[in-house]
């Protein structure tokens, strides 16, 4: 055996074992990812050398992953972009750097691992499951709090991450677990897709989040409607959740109010929320083009466009993802982030109606359900939120891929 043949020998156990690693590791983040921002933080951390080790080594096709959506990656680009400039025009540069870095390469990491060097539809759906799983269990631990401690006295009930963190990951998972249940989607794991079901649903109502509730159920009937062929199939389900809806607010005193200041302009939290508004957008007024700057949001609305009647003096962001965007990233930033949401639809609802492929009613899914619920909330702030949220567009993004590769051999 030539030197060669021996050097490439160990070259290809070296791209197993770094492969098997990364695999091993990523589970690790997918099976903490709605439980513990510090493991998932450990997994990151040793990902990053072995990526980077990786890329010298071994680069993988940058051609191969721009071919799988271009749109979805120039629009992502944009977006990126515009978060720079912001980020080195803003009066706390330091502060602005700092967030650029963990929005859109620390936090985007797992995605990146998932798209470079996952190729195999098994592993995806292992990582899927752990991720559903793991959002599973921090359910269940906020069903436990509920037993311990009455819904009445006004506790938000969300496991051991932030009630907002929560409500934005069910507002994705349970239109994709009806999916997942109407679908028959996840093999021999489907019979747990129903129960996951229900304990995310007591989830969300102990959750209280009220943007939440209204993003999972508009979610969950447009991808119904989309899933579901039978018309009178569709709309009986539609009727029956209702109805059943309709039992558990009447049924629960708690509940009902909850759900009854939505109609309610002087409720605080409603109030405050168009206060909120109108200071970002006179953020924008004053800094069209970039915003106040990345990273300089919380200084600029508390020592200048807080309004007056403002009872919530400390807050820090808009509650909106768009007045976000629009205040503290200008009408560049608010263009190119409202751009690729909308293009992330389009391009995912397309590939549905084209190839009827469930992995693109589940981009689509993961898409509408998170940008809806941040429309009353500020959520991709949220480190908890924002991994998963790259993390599972880029599982169904990569099978989609796999998909499309199969059927044109």
């Amino acid at each position: 055996m030539s030197k060669s043949d021996v050097e490439d020998r160990a070259q290809g156990r070296t791209e197993t074992w770094l492969h098997r690693g990364m695999f091993w590791l990523l589970c690790l983040f997918a099976a903490a990812s709605g439980l513990s921002v510090a493991v998932t933080n450990v997994a990151m951390g040793l990902l990053v050398p072995l990526a980077i080790y990786r890329l010298w080594r071994n680069p993988p096709d940058w051609r191969g992953i721009w071919h799988i959506a271009p749109g979805i990656f120039g629009w992502l680009g944009l977006f990126v972009l515009s978060a720079f400039l912001s980020a080195v025009t803003s009066p706390e540069f330091q502060k602005g750097m700092a967030m650029f870095g963990n929005d859109y390469i620390y936090r985007m990491l797992p995605a990146g691992i998932v798209l470079f060097w996952v190729k195999d539809k098994r592993q995806l759906r292992i990582l899927a499951i752990l991720m559903v799983l793991s959002i599973s269990l921090n359910n269940l631990w906020g069903i436990g709090q509920w037993l311990r401690t009455p819904f009445a006295v006004g506790v938000r009930f969300q496991g051991p991450i932030s009630f907002m963190a929560q409500g934005a990951m069910l507002s994705a998972l349970i239109p994709l677990l009806f999916l997942a249940t109407v679908r028959h989607i996840g093999g021999r794991w489907y019979p747990m897709a129903p129960v996951l079901l229900a304990v995310a649903v007591v989830a969300l109502l102990f959750n209280g989040a009220r943007g939440a509730w209204l993003a999972t159920f508009a979610t969950t009937i447009v991808t119904m409607a989309l899933a579901v062929r039978d018309r009178k199939r569709y709309l009986a389900g539609l009727a029956i959740s209702l109805l059943l809806l309709g039992g558990v607010f009447t049924q629960s005193a708690a509940l009902h109010a909850r759900l009854a200041t939505l109609a309610q302009p002087t409720y605080q939290s409603n109030s405050e929320r168009l206060l909120m508004w109108r200071s970002a957008f006179q953020m924008f007024q004053d800094h069209p083009l970039l915003g106040v700057g990345m990273g300089h949001y919380e200084k600029a609305y508390q020592t200048r466009y807080i309004l007056p009647e403002a009872k919530e003096r400390t807050q820090w962001h808009a509650h909106n993802n768009i007045m976000q965007m629009l205040g503290e990233r200008g009408a560049l930033g608010a263009v190119t982030f409202c751009g690729m949401w909308l293009y992330f639809m389009f391009f995912s609802l397309h590939g549905w109606r084209q190839t009827q492929e469930v992995s693109c009613l589940a981009f689509f899914t993961i898409v509408l359900g998170v940008m809806l619920q941040g429309l009353t909330d500020y959520n991709l702030w949220s480190a908890v939120v924002a991994k998963m949220y790259w993390f599972s567009l880029a599982i169904a993004l990569q099978w989609i891929a796999l998909t499309r590769k199969e059927r044109s051999v």
